[in-house]
């Protein structure tokens, strides 16, 4: 019999049929497990879907995978930590699939490890994927949205920005920095009608995490939520459509927790 703390939950979107029809979307990271889902959530809603991946083979696997399941969806090769590589991945996306309505800034990357013992180059890796990348996408990306008048921006951060894990400095550093990031740039961009949001999960159990943790790591974290599970990609499905639906055209400069109620703001 299943451990009930182990089933996962059906992904669910916020989004209405036809909702970004016309639109497109960029998702980094998107060759991973959760990326992917969030693609798509957006493709099933009418968007055309650009993943982005430092793995081409990754991003193209899981493009191929959406096409055959009829959505419009193809995968692009970047280091988002290498503001050439964006700029070049974006340009070749908006005019495949056109330009960038719905930026996911999804990319990241963690080690864990003794404070004294990250080194420059470990620091900067962990920088660069988690908000290095998340401020030069949007950069490369925002032209286009304020010439339509509209856009949505959904940074990822996570609950460590919270509980600041002592084996996780670099990581906690970065991702507490892309909170500072999402609320500045919904200041300077709400006048041209793009929203900035951050989603905050807690630790979601996908293949790089159970093999950085052991899974009584997960357990652990599945006691002290309110709701006693294992979180996973599809809980996140929800909240981040929310962001991109029209429910939220008045919701800019949040960060929104989503970790079954073990931390509360």
């Amino acid at each position: 019999m299943t451990d009930p703390k182990h089933i996962k939950p059906k992904a669910v979107s916020a989004l209405s049929t036809g909702e970004l029809e016309g639109k497109t979307a960029l998702v980094t990271g998107g060759g991973g497990v959760i990326g992917p889902a969030y693609a798509r959530a957006l493709a099933e809603s009418g968007a055309a879907v650009a993943l982005v991946d430092i793995d081409a083979g990754k991003a193209q696997r899981a493009a191929k995978k959406l096409c055959l399941d009829g959505f419009k969806v193809q995968g692009w090769q970047a280091d988002v930590g290498v503001k050439a590589d964006i700029e070049a991945a974006v340009l070749d996306a908006q005019n495949v699939l056109g330009g960038i309505d719905i930026l996911i800034n999804n990319a990241g990357y963690a080690t864990t490890m003794d404070f004294e013992d990250i080194s420059e180059a470990e620091f900067d890796k962990v920088l660069n994927a988690n908000l290095k990348g998340a401020f030069f996408v949007s950069q490369v990306c925002v032209p286009h949205m304020k010439e339509k008048g509209w856009g949505r921006i959904v940074n990822l951060t996570s609950t460590v920005s919270k509980i600041g894990p002592g084996d996780l400095p670099h990581y906690v550093a970065t991702k507490t920095g892309v909170i500072g990031l999402t609320r500045s740039l919904a200041r300077a961009l709400g006048k041209h009608g793009i929203t900035v949001n951050a989603l905050a999960p807690g630790m979601v159990a996908t293949e790089p995490i159970i093999a950085l943790y052991p899974e009584s790591a997960l357990d652990n974290h599945a006691a002290r939520r309110s709701i006693k599970r294992w979180e996973h990609a599809e809980d996140l499905v929800g909240p981040l459509t929310y962001y991109c639906s029209k429910h939220a055209d008045f919701v800019t400069g949040q960060t929104m927790l989503v970790d079954g109620g073990q931390q509360f703001d």
